[in-house]
């Protein structure tokens, strides 16, 4: 095991959701000291940025290792020889959706929905292409305490089906995508987790609602839970708990899904733009009591 790298920085933004981290090469074997330093980074600041990384598969693996093990991306085709590798890819001439163009945390439908997404970017157009963060425990610490008490011990149906079942958007769009999506009837099935999420290294109680996957909350009518998950939605987004992340080339980012929403951008046709992408495994949604 290599020696701690003493001269890792970690720079917060100014309101502390998300972290700029330089002086380490990720693709180096780490020390157990400095992957300890950036996993409480990570938990701290939910979004941590690592620019100038010119990572080979090889490099992405060895870090994505370090911080835990893989999660399983069931809707999305691995790189061949890298199982656990998936290319997200656009040509400059595509017409298909921008894939993640919807605010979402990373496969929440899951019974353990993954911790972390690592996204390394590879080819960068020059213009678009954003990524915007949420930060859904500052949204919970906004909420006024009527609004927090209301949301003590919900639980809210999630499912893939919207996005990734036969009848799902991605089923219906008439343009090819270069990323290589997988429709399944297995994206119906439904997983119930608590709406308030209490993680479980930082102990922060974050909302664990988005758009894409939250289907229902349970024990509300229909109409009741169409307005509140609304009304958690528009909340979540607003500007005070957003980050917006500029792309760099062989830049790497890696977000943490308990207590984040994000977002991809179009805006750059004409451009091409290909990111690799890891996953690690998460837990079972902690409800806040447990």
């Amino acid at each position: 095991m290599s020696a701690e790298n003493s001269d890792i920085t970690i720079a917060p933004r100014p309101d502390g959701f998300g972290a700029v981290v330089r002086g380490v090469n990720l693709g180096a074997e780490l020390s157990d000291q400095d992957v300890r330093r950036i996993r409480q980074a990570w938990a701290e600041h939910g979004v941590l940025v690592f620019p100038d990384q010119p990572l080979d598969h090889a490099g992405l693996e060895r870090f994505s290792n370090s911080i835990g093990p893989y999660g399983h991306d069931p809707y999305l085709e691995a790189l061949g020889d890298h199982p656990h590798i998936v290319e997200l890819a656009r040509e400059p001439d595509e017409k298909s959706y921008v894939f993640g163009a919807a605010w979402h945390s990373d496969w929440s439908f899951q019974a353990a929905p993954p911790s972390a997404t690592i996204l390394h970017a590879k080819t960068v157009p020059p213009v678009g292409g954003d990524t915007l963060f949420a930060d859904t425990a500052a949204a919970f610490d906004a909420l006024t305490p009527e609004l927090q008490q209301r949301l003590q011990g919900l639980h809210v149906v999630h499912s893939a089906g919207a996005a990734y079942g036969p009848r799902g958007i991605l089923q219906t769009d008439p343009h090819p995508s270069t990323t290589k999506i997988v429709i399944s009837p297995e994206a119906e099935a439904r997983e119930v987790h608590p709406l308030l999420r209490r993680h479980p290294e930082s102990g922060r109680t974050a909302l664990f609602v988005n758009p894409v996957y939250a289907v229902a909350i349970e024990g509300l009518s229909p109409e009741e839970s169409r307005a509140l998950l609304g009304e958690l939605y528009l909340h979540q987004v607003q500007e005070q708990f957003i980050y917006r992340h500029r792309w760099q080339p062989d830049m790497l980012i890696m977000w943490d899904n308990r207590r984040t929403m994000h977002q991809a951008e179009g805006g750059y046709e004409g451009h091409r733009r290909v990111m690799h992408r890891t996953t690690i495994a998460g837990e079972k949604p902690l409800a806040v009591h447990d």
